[in-house]
């Protein structure tokens, strides 16, 4: 099966020989569509593409691209995928889920306006890795590494717990708060209880 940086390249190759097929309404016509794939990166387009089509990871920095990007260009992207690179998948559920997507971005890109200080504060502390694991094991069930549970017990308890109610209330608020929290916290204590046990030594 092609890898996901082929899979996009094939997406960029459709947009420039099929874009009369594939244009939407909402286009003037095939410049506009250039236009989008040179204005986003191909980092992006594999995390749009997964977050839709494989419930992956979307990154704030992506998702403020995207909407930047514009409307247009994400429902032409999402088209055109849906028709070339998944054409069994489920289109009133995956159109759904490009909503989805595009709404929470647009919070996303909106919450920068209006973030208090603690919250940056303690969003500059999170490097994306270790704030990916943990927010899809917070909304997942997915594993965190050792090395990214210490670094959350050494960011500290209060930015933890700032980021998961940011994390919720910005890009998943249709999960029930009770329940993500309550996920929030029993991966603390799994965290610092990881934090209190010698670390293992690098392999070699």
């Amino acid at each position: 099966m092609a890898g996901p940086s082929r899979c996009h390249l094939l997406v960029i190759f459709l947009l420039q020989v099929t874009s009369n097929a594939f244009a939407t309404p909402t286009l003037e016509g095939p410049a506009n569509l250039k236009d989008c794939e040179r204005q986003f990166t191909e980092k992006c387009g594999i995390e749009v593409g997964n977050s839709i089509f494989n419930n992956g990871f979307l990154s704030d920095d992506c998702c403020r691209d995207l909407v930047k990007l514009g409307k247009p260009c994400h429902d032409t992207f999402l088209n055109t995928s849906l028709v070339a690179l998944h054409p069994s998948a489920n289109k009133a559920q995956t159109l759904a889920k490009g909503e989805q997507i595009w709404t929470e971005c647009v919070a996303i890109d909106n919450s920068d306006k209006h973030e208090t200080k603690p919250v940056k504060e303690c969003l500059e502390k999170f490097p994306p890795k270790c704030g990916e694991e943990i927010e899809k094991s917070i909304y997942q069930g997915t594993v965190v590494t050792d090395a990214c549970c210490r670094d959350l017990v050494s960011w500290g308890k209060s930015c933890h717990d700032i980021i998961a109610e940011r994390n919720h209330d910005v890009r998943h608020p249709s999960v029930n708060k009770a329940q993500a929290l309550a996920s929030s916290e029993k991966l603390w204590n799994l965290c610092a209880a990881i934090s209190r046990s010698p670390a293992s030594p690098p392999s070699n």
